[in-house]
């Protein structure tokens, strides 16, 4: 399983951009039943957190709605993922607090890697990385 980035969901709401339509692409592959793909209670908060900060709170209900319903388990972050995204974020100084959380997951729950187009994910050893461009020329 690949944990999603917030950045997939941002830009498959998005305007027309080089990401909007994998995204899009990916989102729909959600909605179709795919368990390819997890997300965690961080992508959740920075949801409403992003939305929240335009001024879309109704958007932000609604993605956030329609997330919980399409991942009702979303993994948690525990102490164990905090103490561990702390490191990474401070051996990593490319990576936001929040990315750090979210590598620390895909760590903690042995996932093959992160859906997302922030490059600097790709600075952290031992992640895989997957780019929507590049995972929606592949998929059928």
């Amino acid at each position: 399983m690949k944990l999603l980035d917030t950045s997939i969901i941002i830009y498959a709401q998005g305007r027309p951009h080089r990401y909007y339509e994998p995204c899009r692409a990916l989102v729909a592959r959600l909605v179709n039943g795919s368990d390819e793909y997890g997300v965690d209670t961080e992508l959740l908060q920075e949801v409403l957190h992003v939305y929240g900060l335009r001024g879309e709170r109704a958007r932000a209900f609604r993605t956030f709605d329609r997330l919980i319903t399409l991942f009702p388990r979303p993994f948690p972050i525990t102490a164990e993922e905090m103490s561990l995204a702390r490191q990474l974020f401070e051996q990593y100084p490319v990576l936001s607090s929040r990315d750090a959380i979210h590598i620390a997951v895909v760590f903690t729950q042995r996932l093959e890697g992160i859906v997302t187009t922030d490059a600097a994910f790709g600075a952290v050893q031992g992640v895989t990385v997957y780019d929507p461009l590049t995972l929606t020329s592949e998929a059928p």
